[in-house]
């Protein structure tokens, strides 16, 4: 009987998984600490060779998130991420003048249909 039911609970959990990948969806994560940098999405986008990161481009950055921009996060490995807060407000206060410069930042990874976010607990400058 105890196997059945932990074959059961299994196979639920299979499927479960394999229904949200059908979706475009992971299941949640554990959080996790990357380094890297914060970006405002639309200079990094759209801007070729560069130019829309690091220390040159850190006002502008933090002129743009500060009006309202969405945010982004470049890891460390070239991953572009969008940042959310936990909760359905903006992370701009949270990251007020940090564009520009190396952080640690510490979230969840969140996707969905090919779009990679951060969903946002903390940040400090890296170390």
């Amino acid at each position: 009987m105890k196997q059945q039911i932990l074959f059961v609970v299994t196979a639920l959990a299979v499927g479960l998984f394999l229904t949200l990948s059908a979706f475009g969806q992971s299941p949640a994560t554990a959080e996790i600490t990357l380094k890297g940098e914060i970006v405002d999405m639309h200079c990094y986008v759209t801007r070729h060779g560069g130019e829309g990161r690091g220390a040159g481009h850190a006002g502008c950055a933090n002129a743009c998130i500060n009006r309202g921009v969405t945010p982004g996060f470049v890891a460390s490995d070239g991953k572009l991420y969008m940042l959310f807060d936990e909760k359905p407000f903006s992370v701009k206060e949270k990251i007020a003048g940090l564009a520009g410069q190396q952080v640690a930042l510490t979230g969840t990874i969140v996707e969905r249909d090919g779009m990679r976010a951060i969903l946002f607990k903390s940040v400090e400058p890296a170390k």
